[in-house]
């Protein structure tokens, strides 16, 4: 095998060892911080509950109660508020 053939399967053994190192340090340091979160009890994917959306539906009293029965949609006003 020539010189320079040994030298590039090292360059490329280097390159291979750096970018698993570089892999594995990546998924441990994402993989403590998630731990520790949940650890602590604040979990991400519960959030708080000062975020959620509050749906609140206003009607307005209509002229025949058959109507008002029947046909929810167009009698009431769909509003969000986000605090």
């Amino acid at each position: 095998m020539s010189p320079t053939m040994q030298a590039r399967r090292a360059r490329v053994r280097q390159i291979r060892r750096t970018v698993t190192a570089v892999a594995v340090t990546v998924f441990i340091a994402v993989f403590a911080t998630i731990y520790i979160q949940m650890a602590v009890g604040k979990d991400p994917a519960l959030g708080s509950s000062t975020n959620t959306a509050q749906v609140s539906q206003t009607s307005t009293p209509s002229s025949s109660s058959d109507d008002s029965s029947s046909d929810t949609s167009s009698s009431g006003t769909m509003t969000t508020a986000q605090s």
